[in-house]
């Protein structure tokens, strides 16, 4: 009963500062919910109710709308209802199933042609169609999106007169490997026990001692950064090294960012507690409800720019566990994603979105790296699994102009390329490629090691995160491997002194501690909205 009532004060305050203050980076908790009112705002908009069909058109007869004292068979309402209820799922996003998203438009700010050649940067003013989806990892659809370590993320589709761009980033500047074998192993360590069907910190745990490459990223996902305060405070990072050209061929190196207009901003563990017991819609309502109330979600696009010379540089560019140092780059503003439109249908243009880093346009190449390969062929396979082979042909998916040689395959084909040629090459003026001069002949090839750069750990923990942010940090990992064994535990923290001291110091004593709570009902105090210290 405490609990309910400390998540109850909690809630009336924000509420309270929201309408107070007149802020905008929270639009859940109040009266203004117009993710709940959808339906009445549907009324309103159409006042008159249209013709019900089955789905060939046929118009639906009002005695069949009710299949009691009736020849099932022969009611079409009833047979189209059934086959279609009992096909409406598709397999589901296995890393980032939940999620929402938008449409709206990206427009340049910066003239950044000395870097790249592509169309949608040729000039300040541009303005180019988009949709993207935001997500977070390791929930299913009807999940708390609120939980804590979990990877959240901005994908951008670009509709560009030369093909579609899609970008895709994860909340942090650093990816948790480099070696594609880990793609399965780092997704089964974080899923649930195969025997217990609940998350196992062990694994998790186990996962970082045997592969201390993931930990830079993991200490960013347990600190501040890895709870933003909905997703309109997201920033976002397509984690790879992008090869830009100009018109006249020549190169650079850079890491696409977006970052939040509103600034990041977290939630603490008390604040997100209490909340997902509310609202475990949270980070969706929110996102909806502020393109509704036209506080539109907005991302600013930058690009860090390498500054030396590639084969002069003691420095893996490419290697996206780590972060560039300082002095080695510029960041040049590109433009701003402004989503102003709220989807239609969910499952039409969001969860049939299909994002995949080989959408490339000319003026952009693919980074080098075995790591970009395995993500283009894994992404590749699952969007196949899931929508089929011919998912570009999906509306959502479409290009502004696309023209090709494959054929037939599962709907949707539209003309299915008609009456031209179906092979290439041939005799009768079907379509043909084009030549770039200005794109490199070559492909990059770089020598990528397993080396392990601890250093990029204890920058982080040092010179980005406050004394106040380090111990949040440490409260949280405490929590996540409070129940794994003790060995292990001895293992983890010898890692985490190789990385500091103090770090090392600060979780084995905030362990110690919890370890003293003997049962839940102790532990639920610790964490207790109102409780002004936890963990001391």
């Amino acid at each position: 009963m405490n609990i309910l009532l400390s998540v109850s004060i909690l809630l009336v305050v924000l509420t309270q500062n929201v309408r107070g203050s007149h802020r905008s980076d929270i639009l859940t908790i109040n009266n203004e919910d117009n993710a709940t009112s959808q339906l009445f705002d549907y009324r309103e908009s159409h006042p008159d109710a249209q013709l019900l069909t089955i789905s060939t058109g046929q118009p639906v007869y009002l005695s069949d709308t009710n299949s009691l004292d009736t020849n099932l068979l022969s009611n079409a309402f009833l047979i189209d209802s059934i086959f279609h209820a009992v096909n409406a799922r598709i397999p589901a996003r296995e890393v980032f199933p939940k999620g929402t998203g938008g449409f709206g438009y990206f427009e340049v700010t910066n003239n950044v042609t000395k870097y790249t050649k592509a169309k949608l940067f040729e000039k300040i003013g541009k303005q180019t169609p988009v949709v993207a989806r935001v997500a977070t990892s390791q929930i299913l659809s009807g999940g708390n999106d609120l939980r804590t370590l979990a990877a959240r993320g901005l994908s951008v589709k670009f509709y560009t007169e030369e093909g579609n761009l899609d970008l895709l980033g994860i909340g942090t500047p650093v990816y948790f490997y480099r070696d594609p074998l880990l793609f399965r192993e780092l997704f089964h360590a974080l899923s649930r026990n195969p025997k217990t069907d609940v998350t196992d910190p062990t694994a998790s745990m186990d996962f970082i001692i045997l592969n201390p490459i993931a930990l830079h990223t993991f200490l960013w996902a347990f600190s501040d950064f890895g709870l933003p305060r909905g997703y309109r405070h997201l920033n976002s990072f397509p984690i790879h090294t992008f090869q830009l050209y100009n018109k006249d061929g020549e190169s650079s190196f850079v890491r696409f960012k977006f970052l939040s207009s509103l600034g990041y901003k977290s939630f603490s563990l008390k604040e997100a507690a209490a909340i997902s017991g509310f609202d475990t819609d949270f980070f969706n309502r929110d996102f909806y409800n502020a393109i509704e109330q036209k506080k539109y979600p907005t991302w600013n696009l930058e690009m860090d720019v390498w500054l030396g010379c590639i084969d002069q540089t003691d420095f893996d560019l490419f290697d996206p566990t780590r972060i560039w140092p300082n002095g080695t780059y510029e960041t040049v503003p590109i433009g701003r994603v402004v989503l102003n439109r709220t989807v239609t249908n969910h499952f039409a243009q969001i969860e049939q979105a299909a994002f995949n880093p080989v959408n490339l346009v000319p003026g952009i190449r693919h980074p080098p790296g075995k790591l970009f390969q395995i993500r283009v062929l894994a992404y590749t396979l699952a969007q196949r699994n899931r929508l089929g082979v011919n998912s570009d042909k999906i509306e959502v998916n479409c290009p502004l102009y696309a023209n090709n040689y494959n054929r037939d395959g599962q709907p949707p084909v539209g003309d299915n390329g008609g009456d031209a040629p179906s092979y290439y090459p041939n005799s009768f003026n079907g379509p043909e490629p084009y030549y770039d001069p200005a794109r490199p002949k070559k492909d990059l090839v770089i020598k990528e090691e397993s080396v392990v750069h601890l250093e990029d750990s204890r920058r982080f923990y040092n010179e980005v995160l406050c004394d106040t942010q380090k111990q949040r940090l440490v409260d949280l990992m405490a929590m996540t491997f409070l129940r794994v064994n003790g060995t292990l535990q001895e293992r983890f923290i010898e890692l985490l002194q190789k990385v500091d001291s103090d770090l090392a110091k600060r979780y084995r004593r905030t362990l110690e501690r919890l370890n003293r709570t003997v049962n839940l009902p102790d532990l639920v105090e610790e964490i207790n909205p109102l409780n002004p210290n936890p963990f001391q």
